[in-house]
């Protein structure tokens, strides 16, 4: 059995986006395996009871650290070291696990030479192309110096390749979705087909297609009876305002529910409520949306960015559209929309894949056999 040095900027309760989600379900199921996990992440907010935090299994211990920029922070980041070497002494560590190339990337090559550890980094999302302009160097230092590397998709994988050749100490481990907590409505049969309602969630970055979702929304409006649920919020005040004044002008607030930031158990409720889900993204990782849209089974029409055609399967599971193509995607939201049948045999087709392909004991398992061969190597 390992004991693990988990270090992620975000951890349950705090459920900011996938890698939280994604995190959270790693560290529990280590733990069930029998692993040691002591996970490093950033504080949760101060308005969190300590209710909302929850009891954490005994094999698995939280250590709260400001981990947001630890290269510009070095006195931070030399107390954070001290605490980690003082922390390993009396148990100690086997290896170092990082989600994301930086923050947590950097710090896991850090520790791992102050500890004298194997360090595996899992690249996430938009941590390659981010970095390569943000921080190249950090990029460049993480990718040599890590032990082993996951990655979420191959897309990512090769992107990183180009740019430090890694294939040959590399993995893809695929997000994945519990099917039992994401499922469909019990019948389907019983839910009314009109208004169809089309719907997307997550958060509402830019780089989430906004220019595009917006558009689309006025113009099926414009031609047929729908009614769309936006499952997310944006990460800034200018993206929360754009959306209300969109919907204002034209007069939609009749017409599309905003319904914020969600708890991660009341999502699938959300996705139920929905017959059809978009992405308009120009870029993403693997996101987890897509995933518990289809474990729903939902069709998907969505912008062929980055991994997201190593979930959709075109004409299958759903439609992949050209990134930016507002056209394509408006004639594959009509066709699904004028079309139940298909968007039933779709969404069984997106459901059965997810169920298969994106098991998390399919993703725990993998990444579980890639801590050991960091150990062997």
């Amino acid at each position: 059995m390992m004991h693990i040095c988990l270090v992620t900027p975000s951890f349950p309760p705090m459920v900011d986006g996938g890698v939280a989600i994604a995190t959270g379900r790693l560290a529990a199921g280590l733990a069930r395996r029998g692993h040691q996990v002591t996970v490093l992440t950033s504080p949760p907010a101060e308005s969190l009871a300590p209710s909302q935090i929850g009891m954490l299994p005994e094999a698995l211990a939280v250590f709260y650290h400001d981990v947001s920029d630890p290269l510009h922070d070095p006195h931070r980041l030399a107390d954070l070291c001290g605490r980690l070497r003082r922390r390993h002494k009396r148990q100690p560590f086997d290896i170092v696990l990082a989600y994301f190339i930086y923050p947590s990337g950097y710090l896991a090559i850090r520790l791992g030479d102050v500890l004298g550890l194997p360090v595996v980094c899992s690249c996430r999302g938009n941590d390659i192309s981010k970095d390569m302009f943000i921080t190249p160097d950090i990029l460049d230092a993480v990718l040599r110096q890590s032990t082993r590397l996951i990655f979420v998709s191959a897309s990512l994988l090769d992107m990183a390749d180009t740019l430090v050749p890694c294939r040959h100490k590399a993995s893809v481990v695929a997000n994945s979705v519990d099917g039992t907590q994401f499922s469909p409505v019990v019948d389907p049969a019983a839910s009314p087909s009109h208004p169809v309602v089309l719907g997307t969630s997550g958060l509402m970055r830019w780089k989430k297609g906004i220019n595009l979702l917006l558009p689309l929304i006025l113009k099926l409006n414009a031609t047929h009876d729908v009614r769309f649920h936006l499952a997310g919020y944006g990460l800034d005040e200018a993206i929360d305002g754009l959306i209300a004044s969109f919907l204002k002008q034209h007069q939609l607030r009749d017409r599309v529910a905003v319904l914020g930031p969600l708890p991660h158990g009341e999502m699938p409720q959300a996705l139920r409520q929905m017959d059809i889900y978009i992405t308009t993204s120009y870029q993403e990782g693997m996101p987890n949306g897509v995933l518990e849209a289809m474990a729903c089974a939902l069709p998907v029409v969505a912008t062929a960015a980055d991994a997201i055609p190593e979930l959709v399967q075109d004409g299958v599971t759903g439609h992949l559209c050209r990134m930016g193509d507002l056209e394509a995607l408006l004639t594959s939201c009509r066709n699904l929309i004028e079309q139940p049948l298909t968007r039933r045999r779709m969404g069984d087709a997106g459901r059965a894949r997810a169920l298969h392909r994106f098991h998390p004991e399919r993703e725990l398992t993998a990444v579980e056999a890639h801590l050991q061969l960091a150990l062997g190597a």
